[in-house]
């Protein structure tokens, strides 16, 4: 057995001063997955699972900042989607 972790980033625009984290953004919102295999097969370590979540950030950043991608959330700013 192996273990993954799966990662969900949403990306939207809020208004400021909107309230709490967890409310509803104002319009379109960006969606990315990412999973990662945890190091270790069936008896992973912390390290292992330390591995796995830099490498979940990593990729989640690359898939963020690519340039397509980081224009379409920019463009939320003014009614994009």
């Amino acid at each position: 057995m192996t273990y993954r972790l799966i990662a969900t980033v949403t990306v939207g625009n809020f208004q400021d001063g909107g309230g709490q984290i967890g409310v509803t953004p104002n319009g379109p919102v960006l969606t990315v997955f990412q999973t990662e295999i945890v190091p270790g097969a069936q008896t992973p370590t912390g390290a292992n699972f330390t591995t796995a979540c830099t490498n979940l950030g990593t990729d989640i950043s690359t898939q963020l900042n690519a340039a397509a991608t980081l224009a379409r959330i920019q463009a939320f700013a003014t009614g994009g989607t």
